[in-house]
């Protein structure tokens, strides 16, 4: 039996309670086995002068680890549940009845503008056109275009102020 794994044997219960007392009680013996196969990896059990405090300080970084992993996996799971939660909010009745109101509003005001005018105005609102495209579009200046989405804006204000 080499070094490593006496030094294991003898000390797995003592570090069994010990990671029991810094972890997850279902954890430290998962932690436990990971302690031999970690320093199984490294081979220079034989250059210990303490194995014990080896065996231990090794422990303790591995349960360090775990814990951050742990805290890190609760952060990331409450903002998604955060994030679900907000995005899954629906308003109020009064509120989407107030969105609503605003929006019939504001339909009604831009179909009293003219063509052109209320033209302009979307293909820049919800087509994100700029008004070099606009006006090549209409056949139009870009002085005209810019007038256009000034008046249709000034109509918009109007009517929700």
């Amino acid at each position: 039996m080499d070094r490593l794994t006496r030094s294991f044997l003898e000390a797995r219960e003592d570090l069994l309670r010990f990671l029991k007392r810094r972890t997850r009680p279902t954890a430290a013996e998962d932690l436990v086995q990971n302690v031999w196969l970690k320093l199984r990896e490294r081979g220079d059990a034989e250059t210990w002068q303490e194995p014990r405090a080896v065996l231990f300080t090794t422990a303790a970084n591995l349960g360090i680890d775990a814990h951050r992993r742990e805290v890190a996996a609760e952060k990331a799971m409450s903002r998604e549940a955060a994030y679900v939660e907000v995005t899954s909010e629906s308003p109020d009745p009064e509120a989407q009845a107030d969105a609503t109101g605003r929006l019939e509003k504001l339909s009604r005001a831009l179909a009293q503008l003219q063509p052109q005018c209320r033209d302009a105005f979307l293909m820049n609102r919800l087509e994100k056109l700029t008004h070099a495209q606009i006006a090549d579009r209409l056949g139009i200046s870009t002085k005209t275009v810019q007038r256009h989405i000034e008046r249709a804006l000034q109509a918009c204000v109007e009517v929700l102020e």
